[in-house]
């Protein structure tokens, strides 16, 4: 069947955009399936990685403007924006299309009442019938929608329209199929001894039940992996299972409405594809040095710590981990760890916004066509952090011992060192147990959450000579955003976008179900 128009795609609480740069990269003769019609984002910096990324699907698929990679290769954050800006002046009508498709606003707050938001739906939506819904409402709003079942609710409380728009929006305007995608423990989530989960799916598939004035058509749910579903967990999908380098676990619904007699299909599950695979072949780069631990003292029964600013350089950086690698090789268990050579800082250093340097992936990897853009030679956003000087030491110790282990170290692992136990309060305590995780190479990693915004302590790169915890880039590789995808902000912002993100190359999969129920209406 040759697509007539474009299947009209509407992204709530869309974050960076992981699902709609899924569902946009599906490709029919040569043009894209979905149009991403409207993204709405209340985050500032996300809105602009989304208006920026509209901007691209402007253009015909793999046909992105000179001007755009030159934006790509500017190292300094705020002379980027300036390229980007006079990117959108040198083609107006892309940048105004982007404007209006990226939408900053806040979805259930009284400046976006339901009646602007939904003449900005039917706007975008332009008549069409038979469209799709995706995104996901923020989690904690399912507690508060519980609440209301039991009494009790806080109807001040801005938090408990989140849910709700996404579900009026739902019954407003009946698309044909949405996507709700959400954490892992909404299945167990309880509130006075009742499931949330079960509230939500009754919610979902009569939706008039909520809104007693709407005449909204009822819904099938369907889980993306289980044909038949017999517990709530057949909802849940693993993404390592789906070629995702990632332990990723999540709840996404696949909802049809009532007068389709349709039956989606179901995930293919892949090959696992490790860590190794798709970080192992960025450059080498090493932690940067922020600050040192001199002492701490009790100010009304707390702890007040010192530090002293450390003047980074790759010959201190040289100093510190070598001193710390030989004092580490000296104890049990570790002495026979392979490397006992000198740690010499990487030629790209720290990093950077922009690095010059070709990646090149075996041609039988799976994800390779997927990361590269054969017109983009360089990495964007692989600049480590800056860490305290004594965290250099539980990260060398803890990638050394992962590499003679075969697992991380675990609290009782650090204890046997004192000098590597940080001089916090709780450092004895199961916040503790996990807090310096190294991810194994031969392994997808661990869920790349938005706490990897915070700190990198669980997610320590495998590599004992880098000394470091994961970049922007490694973390949007194991999320599997393309390398051409530029995040706006600061650094911290753009893990915080990373974290929050859907894995677009697991969503391009479940565009794919999606395309086949439009195609068969």
């Amino acid at each position: 069947m040759k697509l007539k128009n474009k299947i009209p795609v509407i992204d709530l609480f869309a974050g960076p955009g992981g699902l709609a740069e899924g569902f946009s990269s599906l490709i029919q003769d040569e043009q894209r399936v979905f149009n991403i019609c409207l993204s709405i984002e209340k985050d500032a910096d996300a809105h602009k990685t989304l208006e920026l990324r509209s901007f691209c699907r402007q253009f015909p698929y793999g046909h992105l403007p000179r001007e755009y990679y030159d934006a790509l290769r500017e190292s300094d954050l705020k002379k980027r924006d300036q390229k980007i800006q006079k990117l959108y002046m040198i083609y107006p009508n892309e940048g105004k299309k982007a404007k209006y498709e990226a939408w900053k606003a806040e979805l259930g707050s009284k400046k976006y009442p339901p009646e602007l938001v939904d003449e900005r739906i039917i706007e975008a939506l332009k008549g069409n019938k038979d469209w799709v819904l995706i995104g996901g409402p923020p989690c904690q709003a399912y507690s508060i929608v519980g609440r209301s079942r039991v009494g009790g609710i806080d109807n001040n409380d801005h938090r408990v329209y989140l849910y709700k728009e996404y579900l009026r929006i739902i019954a407003k305007h009946q698309p044909a199929v949405f996507v709700m995608e959400n954490v892992q423990g909404l299945l167990s989530a309880k509130l006075n001894g009742q499931g949330i989960f079960n509230r939500i799916l009754e919610d979902l598939e009569d939706p008039s039940k909520v809104f007693s004035n709407s005449q909204s058509k009822k819904y099938r749910i369907f889980s993306l992996v289980e044909p038949k579903v017999n517990k709530n967990s057949d909802y849940l999908i693993k993404a390592e299972l789906f070629g995702i380098p990632q332990k990723r676990h999540r709840i996404i619904l696949l909802g049809i409405r009532g007068d389709l007699d349709i039956i989606p299909g179901k995930l293919k599950r892949k090959e696992a594809i490790s860590l190794e695979s798709v970080i192992g072949n960025l450059p080498k780069i090493r932690s940067g040095l922020s600050r040192k631990f001199i002492s701490s003292y009790l100010v009304n029964g707390r702890k007040k710590r010192i530090y002293k600013p450390v003047n980074d350089s790759s010959t201190l950086w040289e100093n510190y981990v070598n001193s710390f690698k030989e004092e580490i090789l000296s104890w049990n268990n570790l002495n026979n760890y392979g490397d006992k050579n000198l740690i010499k800082s990487p030629e790209s250093g720290t990093g950077s916004e922009y690095l010059n340097y070709p990646c090149y992936f075996p041609d039988k990897h799976p994800l390779k066509s997927w990361y590269l853009d054969p017109n983009f030679t360089g990495v964007i956003h692989h600049k480590s952090r800056s860490h305290l000087v004594e965290d250099l030491s539980r990260y060398l110790f803890a990638s050394i011992f992962t590499a003679t282990e075969g697992r991380f170290p675990r609290l009782k692992d650090f204890e046997k060192h004192t000098s590597l136990m940080p001089d916090h309060e709780n450092a004895k305590t199961g916040k503790f147990e996990d807090r310096f995780r190294v991810q194994l190479p031969y392994k997808p990693a661990t869920t790349i959450t938005s706490h990897i915004s915070k700190d990198g302590h669980y997610f320590i790169h495998y590599d004992p000579n880098q000394c470091r915890t994961l970049t922007v880039r490694e973390a949007a590789r194991i999320q599997t955003f393309p390398d051409n995808y530029l995040f706006r902000g600061s650094q911290t912002a753009q893990y915080h976008q990373v974290g929050n993100a859907v894995p677009p190359y697991l969503a391009k999969q479940i565009g794919e179900i999606v395309f086949q129920v439009i195609k068969n209406i």
